[in-house]
C-alpha cells in the first residue's frame, strides 16, 4: 500500500513543491513543515500525501508518523524526477518478524524525516533494504 500511496501522490507533489530540488534541500523543504503524531492506540494509519496534508486524521494538517512520511517522501522524490531505482524503503526493528520504523534512503544516504538532518539513523538489531521497484 505504500508505493501504490506514495504514486497515487506524485502529482499532487508536482503541484505542491518547488521544482529542481536535490535531496537534501527536499528533506529540509518537508521537515520544516511536517510534524510527527503517533497512529491513535490499535489503529495503522497511512496517509496519501494529498490527506497528510490537507485532509488528515489528526485534524492538524502534515501531521503523521514514519510510514506517512515514508509516503510523502516517496512522492517528493519522485515529483522532483529521482528516479524509483534510486530509491529504498527501510524497515528496522527489534526482529524480523516486527519492524518499528520505516523510513527511505535515496542511494546509500539516509532520507529519515523522523530524524533533525537527512543523513541520520538510528541504530536497530534487524535492518532491511527494498529497492522501492521491488515494492
Amino acid at each position: 500500500m505504500i508505493k501504490a500511496q506514495a504514486l497515487e501522490g506524485v502529482p499532487y507533489m508536482r503541484k505542491a513543491l518547488p521544482a529542481g530540488m536535490d535531496p537534501e534541500e527536499l528533506f529540509d523543504f518537508l521537515k520544516k513543515r511536517i510534524t510527527y503524531k503517533h497512529d491513535p492506540k490499535g489503529i495503522e494509519l497511512v496517509h496519501t500525501p494529498q490527506s497528510f496534508f490537507e485532509d488528515n486524521y489528526h485534524g492538524k494538517p502534515a501531521h503523521g508518523d514514519c510510514d506517512d512520511f515514508s509516503v510523502v517522501g516517496i512522492a517528493a522524490l519522485k515529483a522532483q524526477g529521482i528516479p524509483e531505482g534510486k530509491i529504498n524503503v527501510v524497515l528496522t526493528g527489534r526482529s524480523k518478524k516486527i519492524p518499528r520504523h520505516i523510513y527511505l534512503s535515496v542511494g546509500d544516504q539516509i532520507f529519515d524525516l523522523t530524524n533533525d538532518s537527512i543523513g541520520e539513523e538510528r541504530k536497530y538489531p534487524f535492518k532491511q533494504v527494498i529497492p522501492l521497484p521491488l515494492l
